[in-house]
């Protein structure tokens, strides 16, 4: 199963399921005001950040749940990632908004996930870009004061070698969903707007 990563929180539901979004909306809201944060207002529409083809620098803005999975839980083994742990957790439905949330937070909202109610969690842009960063290291992405350049976006796009140990596995599932999902968090902090994932 796939797994799409969008900017802000209706565009990761269908036109059919408008009132669901609402709901998860309403309930982000309700954990953001518990923390004295400001309520999370939905760009409509969501910003374009599309630069042709690219999602951001990234090709894709979709990867596969199982990887976009291995990649969080490998995060959440070697360092204190909670943000990631949400998509090790549950790639199919998690929302980063664009405050400081010291930690993740559960919401009342439900989804229908393999014909179960989940309760869905909320996380934070900034901490999602920090472990990302740390986990760059990890995935052998070399990175200047916490940035990717572009030569090494396109490298990763084009599934070349970043040294000379690179399994195919690294280059052609671990990076690219790295690459896609750092973007993702980038291009929404960039924007002021939640990043959602939606499988």
């Amino acid at each position: 199963m796939s797994t799409g990563l969008f900017m802000g929180v209706r565009s990761s539901f269908t036109e059919e399921s408008r009132e669901s979004a609402d709901a998860l909306l309403r309930e982000i809201n309700v954990v953001l005001a518990a923390e004295s944060l400001p309520a999370y207002i939905d760009p409509d529409p969501p910003p374009n950040v599309y630069l042709g083809h690219l999602f951001g620098r990234s090709a894709l803005d979709h990867h596969s749940s199982r990887v976009l999975v291995l990649i969080a839980e490998q995060a959440a083994h070697s360092k204190q990632s909670p943000n990631l742990a949400l998509i090790r957790d549950n790639p199919y439905r998690v929302v980063f908004v664009p405050e400081k949330l010291v930690e993740p937070h559960v919401t009342q909202y439900r989804d229908r996930i393999d014909g179960r109610p989940v309760q869905i969690w909320v996380g934070s842009l900034d901490g999602l870009l920090d472990e990302l960063r740390r986990l760059a290291d990890g995935l052998g992405i070399p990175t200047v004061n916490g940035q990717i350049a572009d030569e090494t976006a396109a490298a990763i796009n084009d599934f070349k070698p970043l040294s000379e140990t690179d399994t195919t596995e690294l280059i052609e599932d671990w990076r690219t969903a790295w690459l896609a999902l750092y973007e993702g968090a980038r291009l929404a902090e960039a924007n002021a707007v939640a990043l959602s994932l939606a499988g």
